[in-house]
């Protein structure tokens, strides 16, 4: 965008990863900004949907592992009288975290100015959609759109190559995009979706109050 720029380095994340993040920061949004949360491996994975056998909590720890071996540079120009001066901060997504192998319990530390940044565009609402959500296009469509408060028209090969797919045809990947879309349509996150005839995604978000009124009655 313009006037700011956000650089990822680290291990390539994905959806799985998300989850694991974004699970993390709904538990934090109960402590004192610094603290550390604790949690126990088997309802962690529970809360996210995931199997909490011995392979599932091996995967816990290593997401953990790849979201606190990453940096987020974040880059922004700020104009004034006297010209445009130029920021960059630099932070892990994760601080660190301890745990213990006998009991397997998490104690984990954020960096507390991205939680805030993560915390101001992601609700408590959009977590539980996201729980509902099956493929991982679906929720990284998800994710995607929660940052746009009307989205506005995309190309099919844009959005293909934002979400680093691995399908190498195109039209493989459209093919999964419009399940994905019809996922996000089914659980009621977006209101509607087509493609134009310029292969532009075209998408229609639910009201906020509609979606309230839903989340409650499935309550």
């Amino acid at each position: 965008m313009s006037g700011l720029t956000i650089r990822y380095t680290g291990w390539r994340l994905d959806q799985g990863d998300f989850d694991v993040l974004a699970h993390s920061l709904h538990l934090a949004a109960h402590h004192a900004t610094g603290q550390f949360v604790q949690f126990t491996a088997k309802g962690f994975l529970k809360g996210i949907g995931r199997s909490f056998g011995k392979s599932g909590r091996e995967w816990l720890k290593d997401s953990l592992r790849r979201l606190t071996a990453s940096a987020v540079e974040i880059r922004f120009e700020v104009h004034g009288n006297l010209g445009t001066e130029i920021f960059s901060y630099v932070g892990s997504l994760l601080d660190e975290f301890y745990y213990t192998e006998e009991d397997q319990t998490y104690f984990l530390k954020f960096n507390s100015k991205l939680a805030r940044l993560f915390d101001a565009g992601w609700t408590q609402l959009q977590w539980q959609q996201r729980l509902h959500l099956k493929t991982d296009l679906a929720k990284w469509l998800h994710g995607f759109y929660a940052s746009h408060r009307t989205p506005f028209p995309m190309k099919v090969v844009t959005l293909q190559q934002l979400c680093g797919s691995d399908y190498g045809r195109l039209s493989d990947y459209r093919g999964k995009l419009r399940s994905a879309l019809e996922e996000l349509v089914k659980t009621e996150i977006i209101a509607s979706w087509n493609i134009d005839h310029e292969d532009k995604v075209h998408v229609q978000k639910r009201d906020p109050r509609i979606a309230v009124s839903v989340s409650e009655r499935g309550a």
